[in-house]
């Protein structure tokens, strides 16, 4: 995972073989909610540094965070958990140097970051910005899918946008892996099929290596990632910008319908009622 100093550096077509707008900046639209097993609120938290606001003022920071915090559908201990591994996650991705306990602390640090530049560069005139909008995308008695949107600007190039996917648990209020779903040894099958799907979506015939397309796979072979979250009957999965390839190749996202790969479904897992 790439970051920025300071800050976070932060159409199926056949092959051979068959955020909202704001100042000029394009954000990740964050899927729509499906239904109500738990009880959540959105919680805020904004963190400006000098009048952002102001006509003709450009030196200045600007945070915005939104998050879900579960409120009923589990036990105390659970939904502390819960809320925990939430806020960790999206910490993972917006950090500056150590990642901090707790958003204030986020803030607190880039403030505190954006002081010490505009000291060593008298008249720095860069707005810095961080934005972060994450909601419940899906829900299930078992678990639920959380998407967080993290959008970052602090002078570069151009500003950075992650998209972070990530299924919770309710009986222990942590985050699920593809090993807590799927049967040992799911590997070879999970990524042959995606592979297929992203040579289809970017239209690389097999005949192409993907090294030679710009994309920087571990010995040139696909692999999923872990950023991914349970849709309904499908995984989702996201490959951010620098992740697997140069910033212009952009992102991708990758789903994967699990009624297709029933065989691999772990026994009492929480998906495992697809078996059936």
């Amino acid at each position: 995972m790439k970051k920025l100093s300071l800050l976070l550096v932060l159409g199926l077509l056949a092959c051979e073989f068959g955020d909202k707008a704001k100042d000029n900046k394009t954000r990740e639209e964050t899927p729509a909610f499906q239904g109500t097993f738990v009880e959540y609120e959105i919680a805020t938290l904004e963190g400006n540094k000098e009048p952002c606001g102001t006509e003709g003022k450009t030196a200045c920071v600007e945070v915005d965070i939104s998050y879900p915090n579960i409120k009923e559908g589990a036990s105390k201990v659970v939904l502390d958990t819960l809320n925990r591994s939430i806020q960790s996650t999206i910490l993972d991705y917006a950090f500056i140097s150590e990642k901090p306990d707790n958003f204030e602390s986020l803030i607190t640090e880039i403030q505190r970051e954006y002081e010490s530049v505009s000291k060593d560069f008298p008249g720095y005139e860069t707005r810095w910005q961080l934005e972060v909008s994450a909601d419940i995308i899906y829900q299930d008695s078992l678990f639920i899918s959380v998407a967080s949107t993290i959008y970052s600007f602090t002078g570069g190039a151009h500003p950075n946008t992650y998209q972070v996917y990530r299924s919770y648990d309710l009986t222990t209020g942590k985050a699920l892996t593809l090993g807590d779903l799927l049967e040992t040894g799911y590997e070879l099958d999970l990524n042959e099929a995606a592979e297929l799907e992203f040579r289809m979506a970017k239209q690389i015939p097999p005949s192409r290596d993907l090294d030679d397309e710009g994309y920087f796979f571990e010995g040139n072979r696909f692999k999923l990632n872990s950023n991914f979250a349970i849709m309904n009957r499908s995984l989702l999965f996201y490959f951010n910008p620098y992740e697997i390839g140069p910033y212009a190749l952009g992102a991708t996202e990758l789903e994967l319908k699990l009624t297709d790969y029933v065989k691999l479904i772990k026994d009492g897992s929480v998906i495992e009622d697809l078996k059936n």
